[in-house]
């Protein structure tokens, strides 16, 4: 039998307290959205396909999304009973949704021209609804992102996608930049 310390409790106590409103306020939606979008094919498609930058660049070429409009979606997700809602601020094909300084692929270098992760988190927290962003460890456009081998990587079986292990560390200051950014 295990006993558990003051401090140990202390943690389940305060972990039950953040996950308490989630347990009662059930209802929400996730907007899984970006590049992937376009082809409707799924958000693996670059996996699932093996494609590489160069054919999976004509969505970000495309990306316009004129119809994109967060202040609607929250009044309908309030008027529907919905207490959150969740947005792919970045999926694993690298693009980014909202204004990164740490990498040019990002929605405001696209036709859209603006940050949309912002503009969702003002028009859903306007309507008193918690906010949450989907943001993935993976990142295939990033070049030292550890590629060849990878099982999901596009370039999993590419020789040229081979990576210096040494230059892993820039990978890791590249995600906890665009945290911080994020936060």
């Amino acid at each position: 039998m295990t006993t558990t310390t003051a401090s140990q409790n202390q943690v389940i106590l305060e972990r039950n307290e953040r996950v308490r409103w989630f347990q009662n306020d059930r209802f929400g939606m996730f907007i899984h959205w970006g590049l992937y979008s376009i082809p409707a094919r799924g958000e693996w498609l670059r996996s699932t396909e093996q494609m590489s930058i160069e054919q999976y660049q004509t969505y970000f070429d495309e990306f316009d999304p004129v119809d994109y409009n967060p202040r609607e979606w929250a009044k309908a997700a309030k008027k529907a009973g919905m207490k959150y809602a969740v947005l792919t601020a970045k999926h694993h094909d690298g693009f980014c949704l909202f204004d990164s300084k740490l990498t040019e692929y990002k929605a405001t270098n696209t036709k859209a021209g603006r940050d949309l992760v912002r503009e969702f988190l003002e028009a859903f927290r306007e309507e008193g609804l918690k906010v949450g962003l989907y943001y993935s460890l993976i990142d295939w456009y990033h070049e030292d992102y550890p590629a060849f081998g990878d099982r999901i990587h596009p370039m999993r079986g590419n020789e040229a996608f081979k990576r210096d292990p040494n230059n892993f560390d820039r990978y890791l200051d590249n995600i906890h930049g665009q945290i911080r950014e994020l936060l």
